[in-house]
């Protein structure tokens, strides 16, 4: 399912900034038509930008000396003679470490469409005298552009390059739909009080979407192909508190709105993503093991199929989260430890059951408790429940490591020995 991605930039972290951290902009100007340097820095100081004017020569000797990691925010090329423009540009663009700059040219004729394209410019402008404050005009929305380019270096040059594109015909074509779901053929007088109970704390547990979507897209600022997907994922992880609420209601039972607003604030953000990744790897596996143990033991047949439908789902999550920690750690192999660590930390220890992230957050709310229960449930019914939700973990594991040996959590440590962890 994973393809090969085109990355633009540098591995490294430097590129957005010159040596003293302000981003470096330069106009690039024909001979002896050098723009005042002093007002033009006075503007662009208030865009914290480090500005230069360099002429041809200069120019050249600059690109000469270029380092990977130390490219410009934003470059203007301006030139009363459009061919002399556009070979600097193409000379700019000829340094890979200058492919995420943004470039913008003046000269007197119209650039066309295939020569924009070709040169990756942000805009160019056509007139042979370019006025000082539409120059620093345009230097300024070259850095707030290079700033929105982060300094991720799995962002991908084309959109659809990136690994949401690949997931998402896969995840929207499994996606079960409301009409699947019949409340009005409820069978009351087959559920029991212990799953009624149950299903009060999974619909209020579910509530934990909201912070967890919120974290994603602020632990993930920097790009846009595991947030586009995480927007998918909150929007599914948001029906399963719905329908279960749905359900309830239509047994005569409500879940007050005071559940999901004890979860609304966002908790702590991570220190590593892959770490992020598989803690949420593990929730899934974790949720999927639930659904599934608990759909084959009530009877009840709407909720049966509700409890099918929402195992279904976080197993389809968890392979998702799985193939962006993957990535994560094909791309930076120090990205594996981190990840494994968190994986060691929840299946380490067996006595309690199954364990889930999120019996570790909300103190003030009824999530611990609810995961407790569950998971206690769970064990008295099927001792086995702990095992298959390991062996999930297991697989990811695997997966990522490339390690076709691990099979438990002694087998994890022993990697992170190996990995110097």
């Amino acid at each position: 399912m994973q393809g090969s991605q085109q990355s633009i930039g540098s591995s490294n972290d430097r590129g957005v900034a010159a040596s003293d951290g302000a981003p470096r902009v330069i106009w690039v100007h024909d001979a002896g038509k050098c723009p005042d340097e002093v007002r033009a820095k006075a503007i662009l100081s208030k865009s914290h930008a480090r500005f230069a004017a360099m002429d041809a020569a200069s120019f050249a000797g600059w690109l000469a000396q270029l380092k990977d990691g130390d490219e410009p925010a934003a470059v203007l090329i301006t030139s009363e003679a459009s061919a002399v423009a556009t070979e600097r540009a193409e000379a700019l663009r000829s340094r890979k470490a200058c492919e995420r700059t943004r470039l913008y040219l003046a000269c007197p004729d119209e650039i066309d469409e295939s020569t924009s394209v070709k040169l990756d410019l942000e805009e160019s402008v056509k007139t042979n005298e370019l006025p000082l404050e539409i120059a620093t005009d345009l230097l300024k929305a070259g850095v707030a552009a290079h700033r929105a380019l982060g300094r991720n270096s799995l962002l991908p040059r084309n959109y659809l390059d990136a690994s949401y594109n690949e997931i998402y015909d896969w995840f929207e074509n499994t996606r079960w739909d409301w009409k699947d779901i019949e409340l009005g053929g409820i069978k009351k007088e087959l559920l029991t009080p212990a799953e009624i109970a149950i299903l009060k704390e999974s619909a209020v547990i579910e509530f934990g979407t909201l912070p967890g979507a919120h974290n994603f897209l602020r632990e993930w600022g920097d790009e846009y192909s595991f947030s586009s997907w995480a927007l998918s994922w909150g929007a599914e992880e948001a029906r399963h508190s719905l329908l279960q609420s749905r359900y309830l209601r239509a047994i005569g039972i409500e879940v007050q709105a005071k559940h999901a607003m004890y979860k609304r604030e966002p908790y702590p953000i991570g220190h590593n993503r892959a770490a992020t990744l598989m803690m949420n790897i593990i929730s899934e596996a974790r949720a999927a093991e639930y659904y599934s143990g608990l759909s084959h033991l009530v009877q009840e047949p709407v909720l049966r199929e509700i409890w099918r439908l929402l195992g279904r789902d976080e197993s389809r999550h968890c392979r998702a989260f799985a193939f962006f920690c993957k990535e994560l750690c094909d791309h930076d192999p120090a990205n594996i430890a981190p990840s494994l660590e968190m994986a060691y930390v929840f299946c380490a220890d067996r006595s309690g059951g199954i364990k889930h992230p999120a019996g570790h957050f909300y103190p003030h709310s009824t999530s611990t408790r609810g995961i407790r229960e569950t998971e206690a449930f769970l064990r008295d019914k099927s001792a086995a429940s702990t095992d298959r939700a390991d062996r999930r973990v297991f697989e990811v594991v695997r997966q990522i490591t490339g390690d076709a040996s691990i099979h438990s959590a002694k087998d994890i440590r022993r990697k992170l020995r190996e990995l110097g962890a």
